[in-house]
């Protein structure tokens, strides 16, 4: 069998015409008018994979390389002495619609296995394995960002913010999860209504909130709620879920300092209230289990959930935009 092609010298990008041809042994000759060839045997070639119709690269042990595109008289020879046929299989595969149209669809189930699973549980081991520096320094950089765009200072009386800080404190007393919980009061502004809960343990009351809740059973309700999205590093794990690939970085590289640029989305998410609905969840069924320890009626969360509510559907308050239904809550607290 014989191959046209062209031969390099293998130090310079010029090239010369020749011929290549394989005896029925496998020895293989190349006829090049320009350049000395000795002969080798076909097994000792290195071959380029075949990619459509471009042209294939025969490397020989002694430096030199053969280009042609003879792309099914190299597949056939390579069947033929090197009893390797993965080359034309794979090529097979390229040129099959129904083997593309198969891994287009792997590839989409992968996207959303990766999207749904593989990045929260990612994220979730990140989160909680960040140390406590990481933690404070976001925390720090996002009560700033609140402070100079979001929040004006509180005008909430001294005696009242004293009166929930010591509920506060009751609730988190027994507390040992290595948090440094502090609750903090703001003016929310244009946010109104709302409660934020920071990475190192840090939570943000606005006087909106104070001032729709029924009474201070409510507050210490959300106060639970707001403890339960710091145990379970939900502002972390919902800034670390939105970048997939600083996230890809973390995880194969244990880069922590990373995380810091990452987080820097946490005080959009924290204000546009985008936790996602499981998180939600999770963090009222905390407050349940918090406050039926404390001897705290969990309907509470309820009320103030119903009050939110009605907000919401007046349009004074987006607070609901991602959260879950309010029924759907207030049941879950019920059972």
């Amino acid at each position: 069998m014989q191959l046209s092609g062209r031969l390099f010298d293998g130090h310079t990008s010029k090239s010369h015409p020749a011929e290549l041809s394989v005896t029925d042994q496998g020895d293989v000759r190349i006829e090049c008018p320009e350049l000395s060839v000795s002969g080798c045997h076909w097994s000792e070639l290195t071959i380029s994979p075949r990619i459509g119709s471009t042209a294939r690269y025969l490397d020989l042990p002694n430096g030199l390389r053969f280009e042609t595109r003879d792309n099914d008289q190299v597949d056939q020879l390579i069947g033929q002495f090197a009893g390797d046929d993965r080359l034309s299989w794979i090529h097979r595969l390229e040129n099959s619609y129904r083997y593309a149209f198969l891994s287009v669809i792997c590839v989409g189930l992968f996207i959303w296995w990766g999207i749904n699973y593989g990045l929260p549980s990612a994220a979730r081991q990140v989160a909680f394995l960040l140390p406590v520096s990481v933690n404070e320094e976001v925390s720090k950089h996002t009560l700033s960002t609140l402070d100079k765009y979001i929040f004006e200072p509180s005008v909430l009386e001294a005696e009242r913010r004293e009166k929930l800080r010591k509920n506060f404190a009751t609730l988190v007393a027994s507390r040992d999860d290595g948090f440094n919980y502090q609750l903090h009061f703001r003016n929310g502004g244009i946010v109104g209504p709302n409660a934020f809960a920071l990475p190192d343990g840090s939570i943000i009351f606005t006087d909106q909130i104070i001032e729709l809740a029924g009474d201070d059973e409510e507050l210490i309700a959300v106060m639970s709620h707001e403890i339960g999205h710091v145990n379970m590093r939900h502002g972390l794990r919902r800034a670390l879920q939105s970048s997939a690939l600083p996230l890809i970085i973390i995880v194969v590289t244990g880069d922590m300092s990373t995380a810091s640029s990452v987080l820097a989305a946490l005080p959009t998410i924290l204000v546009e209230s985008q936790y996602s609905q499981a998180f939600e969840l999770e963090a009222d069924a905390f407050a349940k289990d918090l406050l039926q320890q404390h001897q705290h009626d969990p309907m509470s969360l309820g009320r103030l959930l119903e009050r939110l509510s009605e907000e919401h559907e007046a349009g004074t308050n987006d607070w609901f935009s991602s959260h879950p239904p309010t029924p759907e809550r207030i049941e879950k607290l019920r059972d």
